[in-house]
């Protein structure tokens, strides 16, 4: 019979647990959303504090979400104010303000093997429209079934949150309640 002791010894040197292999895939995907707003709003929106619109986050209610639009920038979240506890969820790859912006990150699939770049241009459809498109490329620990979640999660973001919020003219007061996402 072993001791606690023995026993405790005996099993740390025990191989660790086998490998899981996965497939590596790869999955272009595009979003295209009109929004009724001139392109600098919708950039201005759509950078910054997002927290007025963004709902997917690790914290319930996270103290910060911001998408910091500069070269070498970060799209982070704060867990609790004044903690530095929190997760970076993309990098700012390229930036030509107010037309294009590339995120690179894992966004909501950390703790997977995921590349994926999100691009944005912002294409002025007239003074007071604007084109959003978000193009992916995903690569690494992904099937087809995730990669179509994560263009509907995209979809999900520019057309169900951003769109309204900024055409409710939420954008102008962010502090203040939105209208947006009221149900009739």
């Amino acid at each position: 019979m072993l001791t606690p002791f023995i026993f405790a010894a005996a099993t740390a040197v025990l191989p660790p647990p086998e490998l899981t292999q996965y497939e590596v895939q790869g999955f272009r995907s595009m979003v295209f959303i009109d929004i009724n707003a001139p392109r600098e709003e919708v950039w201005d929106a759509a950078t910054g504090d997002v927290s007025p619109w963004w709902d997917h986050s690790f914290a319930l209610e996270p103290a910060e979400l911001h998408i910091e639009a500069e070269f070498g920038g970060r799209f982070y979240e704060r867990l609790e104010a004044g903690s530095s506890d929190g997760a970076l969820h993309a990098t700012v790859i390229y930036v030509d303000a107010p037309q294009s912006l590339r995120l690179h990150g894992p966004l909501g699939l950390s703790g997977r093997s995921v590349d994926l770049v999100s691009s944005w241009t912002l294409t002025e459809l007239t003074d007071t429209s604007t084109r959003f498109t978000v193009e992916l490329s995903m690569h690494g620990e992904i099937d087809e079934d995730l990669a179509r979640t994560v263009r509907q999660v995209w979809q999900h973001f520019i057309g169900t949150r951003l769109k309204p919020y900024i055409e409710a003219g939420c954008h102008l007061e962010p502090d203040a309640p939105c209208s947006a996402w009221e149900e009739g």
